[in-house]
């Protein structure tokens, strides 16, 4: 990338993923860059993620794949089974490419690797700044908190403040925002062998049951190999279950997945037991006058693909490509281009596939079967599938090598 012969005063708002690694980029490019975080420290909050062959890809342009990768699981395949032990669906990453895997990771692991990679491209990082509003002024973005103006004259305003974003609507009065009934319980834990480390596992019961057991990787560089628990379960019905005993609530665990006895014993209390709410963000466009909107803020979506760390790393490798090659104005109709076709087809198969695994249809069970089964023997269908898991579908992504470069 050609460094800009005038370079921006740019705003960032939101320190997940989109938001840290559009700085880091735009930095790079020779930007003056200005990241905004309500929380007062680096705090990770979330999961266990599958990080996919596309988000890698904007990982290594970071320079920090190698520092992640040593730290994660290396995940060769998707295996979705009934409780009897039948298979749903068997999805290889190699089936692709011989040196194709995704990573499961400890969400701190890669929030730790951001922020010091902003540091070191010399980002200015402003912790526990709530940013509640913006506005325009003599042509330049003014950002405010509740009580002041904390800053102004920015050429360019990135919106990355999560799904929950209370800015997404200076960019765009389109956007909606519709949470899903069901969301999951969650708990990460040691694996103690009990879950195979290359393999995201789910067992499958109607559309109402769904456990599902990701190896996580290391979460300290000596640490134990981690595994993340997911059960769903309707956001209604969480407080009813933290009123039930624990022990009420791992027994519908174990009927369906007896081997998680291990990673159950783990925990005594429910407050180890965190409650992830999914929800479906749609804007009709990402970005006005001289802002964007990235991540999460943009197009959240339930996790039923595990796309959303990768797309917004994705969104922010593309922003700071349209930067290098236009002005803001074009820059940001470019992005819009660009990010369409591959946005629009993760948030639609997201939206048809969610019901199948998350509802109370469960008039659905044996057409799901019936469809991964006719899917999963023919070979393009099943390469297909692969292919929208790795997060490739509508991408440019170069597949990895051995060594991990493109």
């Amino acid at each position: 990338m050609t460094l800009p012969t005038n370079p921006a005063k740019i705003a960032v708002i939101g320190c997940g993923t989109a938001g840290p690694a559009a700085a880091i980029l735009l930095r790079k490019q020779g930007h003056h860059v200005e990241l905004f975080e309500r929380a007062p420290e680096c705090r990770a909050v979330g999961a266990g993620f599958l990080l996919q062959p596309s988000g890698m890809a904007v990982l290594r342009e970071l320079g920090i794949l190698d520092a992640i990768l040593a730290r994660a699981a290396k995940v060769k395949r998707l295996n979705i089974v009934h409780p009897d032990g039948r298979s749903l669906l068997d999805l290889h990453y190699g089936e692709i490419h011989p040196d194709l895997f995704g990573a499961g990771l400890h969400r701190p692991v890669l929030l730790e690797q951001l922020i010091a990679a902003m540091r070191s491209t010399g980002v200015h990082i402003h912790w526990g700044m709530e940013i509640t509003d913006a506005r325009r002024s003599h042509g330049k973005w003014e950002i405010l908190t509740p009580n002041e103006t904390v800053a102004s004259g920015f050429d360019l305003l990135i919106i990355a403040d999560g799904a929950r974003s209370k800015l997404r609507d200076l960019a765009s009065t389109n956007s909606i925002n519709r949470g899903y009934p069901w969301g999951a319980h969650w708990f990460i834990g040691r694996n103690d062998g009990a879950f195979p480390e290359d393999e995201l596992y789910q067992i499958v019961r109607g559309t109402r049951n769904l456990s599902g057991f990701l190896a996580t990787g290391l979460g300290h560089a000596n640490g134990d190999r981690l595994v993340s628990l997911f059960w769903s379960v309707r956001i209604a019905d969480d407080q009813t279950w933290r009123q039930n005993p624990l022990d009420s609530w791992k027994q519908e665990i174990l009927n369906l997945c007896p081997k998680a006895k291990g990673l159950l014993d783990q925990i005594h209390s429910w407050d180890q037991v965190l409650l992830a709410r999914y929800g479906d963000v749609r804007m009709r466009r990402w970005h006005g006058d001289d802002i964007v909107v990235l991540g999460d803020a943009a197009h959240a979506m339930s996790p039923q693909l595990g796309q959303g760390v990768n797309l917004a790393l994705a969104d922010a490798s593309c922003l700071a490509r349209c930067l290098s090659e236009q002005p803001i104005p074009r820059a940001l109709n470019l992005y819009q281009r660009r990010r369409r076709l591959n946005l629009w087809y993760y948030q639609l198969s997201t939206r048809w596939l969610t019901p199948w695994f998350q509802s109370d249809h469960e008039w659905l069970t044996p057409f799901r079967s019936l469809f991964f089964t006719i899917t999963r023997h023919l070979p393009p269908a099943r390469r297909f599938m692969t292919k929208t898991m790795a997060g490739l579908v509508f991408s440019k992504t170069p597949l990895p090598t051995k060594n991990g470069a493109g």
